[in-house]
């Protein structure tokens, strides 16, 4: 392909997919997924902060998942979070531990079923589940993800240990482990890639192959990363919150972190289903809906 018909062919890609993202009112759909990931969020974190209590070594790795949820947030926003947490932590007791995780569980399926109706607006389907269906798949969906998020923080925090005992045993370690730094932040995209595949594939009522919602977790994947960054870096040269929210700037800032990758995500479907309707008009064999 000639290069001029190539970004010829990006350009019209790129106006279909603003049109697209208007039209499903995917901006709207990011409010929603921000509000309920919020309503959401503490409870899980209490719950998973109060559930590795119950270990010999879970106290030890509670300070280390705040840590590494301040690497994900924007600062004023991972340190409104874990302050929350820590004040709440020491009088939570089983009756809490169980309240939290049937309220991280509702808020969590709430984002994700928005998730999915957005998900399905965007490949033009309309949905064919019962209530009762849809908040089970929510559920499902919003179980494999957390458990997967969970993993990839175990893998986080035990990971430099483990591999720095591996290399004294070979006798190559080094004081600084920058075998794991170096690895840190693919393992970090490559993670985001495979929960997103796994949002892409569960969510929409079609069935589709795999290896064809890849383009828009990658997209997704990369556009979270570099947003969250720059995002960070707008807050520490330009963000005046404080001043214009005060004691709520912290709230805001997490909401608009939210937000904004909520934006995201539903973009990558956005890109996956725009994708395939072009497929249908070029003639290609498209995927089959269920109705």
């Amino acid at each position: 392909m000639k290069p001029s018909r190539f970004f010829k062919r990006l350009w019209l890609f790129l106006i279909r997919l603003q049109r697209e993202v208007g039209y499903d009112d995917c901006m709207g759909m990011a409010a929603q997924i921000a509000y309920y990931t919020m309503l959401g969020l503490f409870p899980f974190l209490i719950f998973v902060m109060s559930f590795l209590g119950t270990f010999p070594l879970g106290e030890s790795l509670q300070p280390l998942l705040l840590e590494e949820l301040e690497m994900q947030m924007p600062p004023e926003a991972a340190h409104y979070v874990t302050d929350t947490v820590l004040n709440i932590l020491p009088d939570s007791s089983l009756g809490a531990l169980s309240l939290g995780l049937l309220a991280s569980l509702w808020g969590a399926s709430m984002a994700v079923g928005a998730l999915i109706t957005t998900v399905n607006r965007a490949y033009n389907i309309r949905p064919q589940r019962n209530m009762l269906v849809q908040k089970l798949y929510a559920i499902v969906l919003t179980l494999i993800l957390s458990s997967l998020w969970l993993m990839s923080l175990t893998i986080v925090l035990v990971g430099p240990g483990i591999t720095q005992e591996i290399f004294q045993y070979l006798g190559i370690a080094s004081e600084t482990n920058t075998f794991w730094t170096s690895i840190r932040l693919p393992m970090a995209f490559g993670l985001s890639v495979a929960a997103l595949s796994i949002l892409y594939f569960i969510a929409p009522e079609a069935k589709q192959k795999f290896r064809w919602i890849l383009p828009g977790a990658f997209t997704a994947a990369l556009l979270w990363m570099a947003a969250s960054s720059g995002f960070r870096l707008f807050l520490r040269n330009f963000g005046e919150y404080n001043t214009t929210y005060g004691s709520l700037a912290a709230v805001v800032i997490l909401l608009v972190w939210l937000w904004l990758s909520g934006f995201v995500f539903l973009l990558g479907a956005e890109v996956n289903s725009l994708m395939k309707r072009q497929e249908e008009e070029e003639g290609i064999r498209p995927f089959r809906r269920l109705y």
